[in-house]
């Protein structure tokens, strides 16, 4: 049998690719719980570990691993009827109260340059209507979720493009390395083997040996993939990070309609009025487009399973810390053998595919801008990581191989815990790369973000589809 006939029939015969017989209300429960913790704790001091409220910043992240590990160790806990979906609906809309008064008591960008009488009129508005919209489609009927979802998607484009005018050209090397580097691909220039100007001034950002006479010696540090994405921003806009804020919009497209039902509607508002959402958008972080496509995983394996291998080699291929996700493919999917590594070499020709056109025409260009670059990267004392506080302290640098060791034993924990369904996939995914930041050199506000994205995806991916009809 082939691998998208296996997958087809794991889903009509009630698998785990389109089940949730072996999740109670634990994992959405937890989940749930750690999405509004992180999104509150990165709203503190924007995701870094500085100034009067570090404590608090890292007692947050505590709190947020724990709960997700809690979630995982019981995930099987309690049956899943009509009345725990409601009642996960009432903590969801409270979750999402809590996120709509952060946003109003802080403004969300950094470098606004606002003119006029009312500048904050478009950011009011735009939030209440979202507002709105997540509590009708929390509280309403199917059919009002038919039409609620698009509006909310397309409130948070105006409120996504509100932010990307005021705040135009924010003062961050990520904004210029996307912008400089569609600018070399639409050229016809590789853009690994460009370099980009130091626009601090200063060499700390960047490791030892990449700084001379003001330009940063390294290419686009990003996979193809993500550039292609930030390119189609420059092309349509002229702003790389209108890829953005289509690729997390299209994200809680994928996460509202993975399942359906309000948790899945809930969870898409949860992720668009996350307080710092728009601070990643603004600040040029690419994470956005890793959120969409594992929302684009976990959907097709909900949804459409003959494309689950093509999306996930997209996943794979859009950020160097992916790999991670390899050893969690079982919980994603019911394949075992000869079809699971049938879905593996798609995977793989799918991300080779998007990724060999510009790693080929300078290979040790591409290697040493997206690979070796990460190996350079200098401690940062502001990541909001333990490690980073353990320093501030007083202590020595703890070694880089703790990060990847806390990795091992989350990764043994979720293999051995979380369901082997999609939101076993996505909740286990939030696990273990929270741990894998909590304890890295470097964590800030745009590394968090995926792992909160990646709890309202198991939260999403949760909700009970309707049964599948049964074969003739």
């Amino acid at each position: 049998m082939s691998t998208e006939k296996a997958l087809e029939a794991a889903r009509v015969d009630g698998g785990t690719v389109a089940g949730s017989s072996t999740e109670g209300w634990g994992l959405a429960a937890g989940c749930l719980a750690g999405a509004t913790v992180l999104g509150l704790t990165l709203q503190l001091t924007n995701g870094a570990l500085y100034g009067p409220l570090q404590e608090e910043a890292l007692h947050g992240l505590t709190r947020t691993l724990l709960v997700t590990l809690c979630a995982i160790a019981a995930s099987r806990l309690g049956r899943w009827t009509l009345r725990v979906e409601a009642v996960l609906a009432v903590l969801l809309g409270g979750a999402l109260l809590l996120q709509l008064n952060e946003l109003a008591a802080e403004h969300p960008g950094r470098y606004m340059q606002l003119q006029g009488p009312w500048p904050y009129a478009p950011l009011y508005l735009g939030l209440a209507a979202e507002a709105l919209i997540a509590g009708a489609l929390i509280a309403g009927s199917e059919t009002l979720r038919r039409w609620g979802v698009p509006a909310l998607l397309l409130a948070h484009l105006y409120l996504g493009n509100w932010m990307l005018h005021a705040s135009p050209a924010p003062f961050i090397d990520v904004f210029v390395f996307q912008t400089q580097g569609a600018e070399a691909l639409l050229h016809r220039i590789n853009p690994y083997s460009i370099t980009f100007p130091n626009i601090y001034g200063s060499t700390a950002v960047y490791g030892e040996g990449l700084v001379e006479n003001g330009r940063l010696l390294f290419g686009f540090p990003y996979p193809p993939l993500s550039l292609y994405l930030s390119t189609l921003g420059q092309v349509l806009r002229g702003d790389p990070r209108y890829g953005h804020l289509m690729a997390i919009t299209l994200a809680a497209g994928f996460m509202a309609y993975a399942r359906g039902g309000r948790l899945g509607a809930g969870a898409a508002a949860l992720l668009l009025l996350t307080p710092r959402g728009l601070f990643v958008l603004e600040q040029s972080w690419t994470e956005p487009f890793l959120i969409l496509f594992l929302a684009a995983t976990v959907f097709c394996a909900c949804r459409a399973p003959r494309a689950l291998p093509y999306a996930f080699g997209l996943l794979v291929a859009v950020k160097q810390y992916t790999v991670f996700m390899l050893p969690l493919l079982p919980l994603l999917t019911p394949l075992r053998g000869r079809a699971l590594w049938g879905l593996l070499w798609r995977a793989g020709a799918t991300a080779l595919g998007v990724s060999l056109p510009l790693m080929l025409p300078n290979l040790p260009a591409f290697v040493r801008s997206v690979v070796t670059l990460q190996f350079h990267q200098p401690f940062r004392p502001d990541a909001l990581s333990y490690l980073a506080w353990w320093v501030s302290q007083g202590h020595e640098q703890p070694p880089v191989w703790i990060a990847f060791a806390a990795v091992a034993v989350a990764l043994a924990v979720v293999l051995w815990r979380a369901p082997r369904t999609p939101a076993g996939f996505a909740g286990a995914v939030a696990l273990v790369y929270g741990v894998f930041f909590a304890f890295n050199k470097q964590a800030f506000a745009n590394y968090y973000y995926f792992v909160l994205g990646a709890l309202c995806l198991a939260v999403a991916a949760h909700a009970p589809l309707e049964p599948a009809s049964p074969r003739r």
